[in-house]
């Protein structure tokens, strides 16, 4: 007797390949915060996954569309260097590179970079900087800049350079957190804030460009 499988959506008889479901949901995810920080750059086209119902999971629902993330620029901070040490460790490279003087322009912050307040110790491509700032209204902000700096070229740096290949292009991608008194800039310390930064030599100066995460 022949049996007809009842109407109704749609059943898939091959099983859900789940590496693959999470890996196009990565990918869906990174490509949108890399199109907001990294223009120009090619990316893989967005995608939209699905899970669909089959015999062995019958409660499988679809997932939402991945939107991009948004981004607002907020200020820019130009740091002036005029020293750079550099020294071997057990554990790799390690620099100090102390700041000495700076100005902050932007539609959510004005001020100056506090001289000598700080400087970056980084090691082994990994940015690790503390600098004080001064708003224009004379506030006190703090802030702590993690993140990655290493050329894009992938040659090492000549550290005979005393730039040390400032005009050379970098992955240069920072998370800052700030911490500032109770008033009109504590928002600093309660948004996700990401940023780029650029090298120069000849002056040595490095502009940071941040931005809030709305």
């Amino acid at each position: 007797m022949k049996t007809t499988r009842p109407s109704g959506p749609a059943i898939c008889d091959s099983p859900i390949d789940r590496r693959s479901l999470l890996k196009n949901s990565m990918l869906g995810g990174s490509a949108a915060l890399a199109g907001s920080l990294l223009p120009g750059l090619p990316l893989p086209p967005r995608q939209t996954p699905t899970v669909t119902a089959n015999e062995t999971n019958p409660e499988a629902k679809h997932l939402d569309t991945i939107e991009p993330i948004k981004l607002e620029y907020v200020f820019q901070i130009r740091i002036d260097f005029n020293e750079r040490v550099s020294f071997q460790t057990p554990n790799g490279r390690r620099a100090y590179v102390p700041a000495v003087s700076g100005v902050i322009e932007g539609p959510r912050l004005q001020g100056i970079v506090v001289p000598h307040s700080g400087a970056d110790y980084a090691g082994n491509g990994r940015l690790n900087a503390h600098y004080m700032l001064k708003a224009s209204d004379g506030t006190m902000i703090y802030i702590h800049n993690t993140g990655y700096l290493y050329p894009l070229d992938g040659k090492p740096i000549d550290r005979n350079d005393p730039s040390w290949g400032g005009d050379r292009e970098f992955y240069f991608r920072l998370t800052p957190v700030f911490d500032t008194p109770v008033g009109p800039h504590d928002w600093l310390t309660r948004t996700v804030i990401v940023g780029t930064g650029k090298r120069h030599a000849k002056p040595d100066y490095t502009i940071f460009t941040y931005y809030a995460v709305l």
